[in-house]
């Protein structure tokens, strides 16, 4: 308790630091969003010492074959969900409740693997599809468009630059590609060239599917991805030729990479040490972080999602889910301790967090919305 109420004394210098660089939020936002925190604390610990709680549990059809993703808007009201069926809707981000689907689900239709909203123009959603084409969506209108297409390729993953200029796909033909966010113009094209691939340059490209696009949330130019190869690549939209960097390691088998100032949080589809922090500028190790009171399993760890908890603005706590840890985690990395845990029946492919809220969901035909503070 006493732990908890030290916290809560924050300093407006390392507050800025943390929320005011990274999330460009103004000084009232950032300290409304510690006010209403602490009186979120406050209220809970009067009754018990418990801080995490499942608020709402919805269910969709079996037909819809699992949640591939689902992501609170910038103010979390909303909640986008894209489905197995090739669904997208929209969802109160409090209960979960309907609003509107943005594309129905078809027979006919693949997965929709991955989506984000523009984080300018906050009524666009950009979402991936398993058939090769992205979707612009619009929560005003309640339309969706074709964006773009990549032939014979399967897009596992869609992130939008921070200036919102770039939308950035990566997918089955390991290629990472490059959109104006506005005309969908293809402006960059990093795949490897296998008639006219040298030896030194083989290391600047994946060699196998990429499933995990994450943009820098500072800097514009700077993009992560990761994927089967077990290379998690640094990119900087300035160079041609490749990444300027590769970290070896990492098996990335989702949306299992997150980006906090010069740290990369990855989420490896391993048996075990499968969360990990590194430098992005050095691509040395920093920790693997083995909670000491997860209870040993023999169905090993296997992680499809991992990033940084929003509710927390020193980026001490982490969300995590897959396919063999049987619980969605919040995980204290100076601690090394599970902090909450959610109970799981089913592989979970998608996590995301707005404040304290978290929602995840998979192959349970379930969509969860929890709170942690």
């Amino acid at each position: 308790m006493e732990k908890s109420r030290e916290k809560l004394q924050y300093n407006m210098n390392e507050i800025e630091k943390g929320f005011l660089v990274e999330r460009k939020l103004s000084r009232e936002d950032i300290i409304e969003r510690y006010e209403w925190i602490k009186t979120k604390r406050s209220k809970v610990n009067s009754i018990n010492e418990d801080r995490n709680y499942l608020t709402r549990k919805v269910y969709f059809p079996d037909t819809f074959n699992g949640l591939y993703c689902a992501r609170y808007s910038s103010d979390g009201e909303t909640v986008v969900t894209g489905y197995g069926s090739g669904c997208i809707q929209l969802r109160n981000g409090d209960t979960g409740e309907l609003r509107n689907s943005l594309k129905a689900a078809l027979e006919t239709s693949f997965p929709v693997t991955s989506c984000c909203f523009h984080p300018i123009n906050r009524n666009i959603i950009y979402a991936s599809s398993a058939c090769g084409s992205i979707f612009l969506c619009k929560m005003n209108t309640v339309e969706f468009y074709n964006f773009s297409t990549e032939l014979d390729n399967e897009i596992n993953a869609v992130d939008v630059n921070i200036s919102g200029e770039y939308v950035i796909t990566g997918g089955k033909d390991a290629g990472l590609r490059v959109y104006d966010s506005e005309t969908g113009k293809l402006i960059k094209n990093y795949t490897k060239d296998k008639i006219n691939l040298i030896a030194e340059d083989a290391t600047k490209f994946h060699h196998m599917r990429i499933f995990a696009v994450k943009c820098h949330r500072i800097d514009s130019n700077i993009v992560v991805t990761g994927g089967w190869d077990a290379i998690v690549k640094v990119w900087d939209l300035r160079v041609g030729g490749g990444s300027i960097k590769a970290i070896n390691g990492p098996y990335i088998c989702g949306n299992a990479i997150d980006l906090r100032d010069t740290n990369i949080l990855t989420g490896s589809w391993v048996v075990k040490n499968s969360l990990q922090i590194w430098d992005i500028s050095s691509g040395k190790l920093i920790e693997t972080v083995n909670p000491i009171n997860r209870e040993t399993t023999l169905d090993g760890e296997y992680l499809y999602v991992a990033q940084y908890f929003d509710g927390d603005p020193y980026g001490e706590h982490v969300v995590v889910g897959g396919s063999g840890i049987g619980f969605v985690e919040v995980i204290n990395l100076k601690e090394k301790n599970v902090v909450a845990r959610f109970k799981v029946n089913k592989a979970v492919l998608t996590i995301d967090s707005y404040k304290t809220n978290i929602v995840y969901g998979g192959m349970d035909s379930t969509i969860n919305l929890t709170e942690y503070f």
